[in-house]
């Protein structure tokens, strides 16, 4: 197993660029771009890397009552539930991979200025309903948003010291692994539902419980993952959602699904000829991350 972690590894460390590009070219006096938690893959590929350009207006903004209200865009003008828990989540990882190597006064500058981000999260999430038995796909972009905001506060509740965030990400994956169904996906869809869409929402939660289960060692939601990247394997095709990696480290982790991980890759690549965009960046370094914790 770790041989094949150890090739991963290897293959995710060559696709990130040394020092990714970013360019503010959909943000507004009420948007931010996606695109700044490329500070994640820069800080994972060198802790050298000049991390200013990436979270300089995240930091301008902490401060700012317009946080709440900021939409969280991609650098396509879209819109996804899970983008503002990516972001924070991918700057709350390059806090954690740069934090003895950080300028004091930049150290301080980032630490005051994630708090907001995390705070906002954390009431963001109390407006998510969890039913007692299945969730509809109609809801995955909620449930999507809600597990990642789980992930990010687990790892906010670590920088920060804060057992009240580590407990309501806790929580939250507890409710995520209730709603699980027995051909092992997280939501319930019906005849009228869009299967890519159904897919789509199905690879987010994938992805970010993937990286909660590993981060925690926790044995029950791994056990859920291993069955969710299954249903996959079984009955569909990811690179049909997206191309994006989403849910890459959990192809990984099951020796059953890895033939789903080179797929996920090869369409990342393929279906982005040049430069691979912003979100996918992020993505593959979570995958690295969370390889890199096998100690390879």
């Amino acid at each position: 197993m770790l041989g094949f972690f150890r090739r991963y590894a290897q293959m995710l460390r060559a696709a990130l660029p040394a020092q990714p590009a970013f360019a503010p070219v959909s943000e507004s006096a009420t948007g931010v771009q996606v695109e700044r938690g490329i500070v994640f893959p820069a800080a994972l590929k060198s802790r050298d890397s000049n991390l200013t350009p990436y979270v300089d207006r995240l930091l301008e903004l902490s401060s700012s009552d317009r946080l709440p209200s900021l939409a969280i865009i991609d650098a396509g003008a879209h819109h996804r539930p899970a983008y503002r828990p990516l972001l924070v989540y991918s700057w709350l990882q390059a806090f954690r991979l740069v934090y003895e190597t950080l300028p004091r006064s930049d150290f301080g500058r980032w630490e005051e200025g994630i708090r907001p981000w995390c705070d906002l999260l954390e009431a963001e999430l109390g407006d998510v309903a969890w039913p007692d038995g299945a969730m509809s796909a109609a809801l995955g972009g909620s449930a999507a948003e809600a597990a990642w905001t789980a992930l990010a506060l687990h790892v906010a509740g670590k920088v920060y010291v804060r057992d009240a965030w580590i407990d309501l990400a806790s929580h939250t994956f507890g409710k995520l692994i209730k709603t699980q169904q027995p051909r092992g996906t997280f939501l319930e869809a019906s005849p009228s539902d869009s299967p890519e869409a159904h897919w789509y929402h199905e690879l987010i939660l994938l992805h970010a419980a993937a990286g909660y289960a590993v981060q925690t060692e926790d044995r029950t939601l791994a056990a859920a993952v291993a069955r969710s990247a299954e249903y996959h394997l079984r009955e569909t095709q990811p690179d049909h959602a997206t191309a994006q990696p989403w849910a890459l480290f959990a192809f990984i982790w099951n020796p059953t699904t890895r033939g789903l991980a080179e797929q996920v890759v090869h369409a990342a690549r393929v279906n982005q000829p040049g430069a691979i965009d912003g979100v996918s960046l992020m993505l593959l370094a979570d995958a690295l991350y969370c390889v890199e914790l096998f100690g390879v």
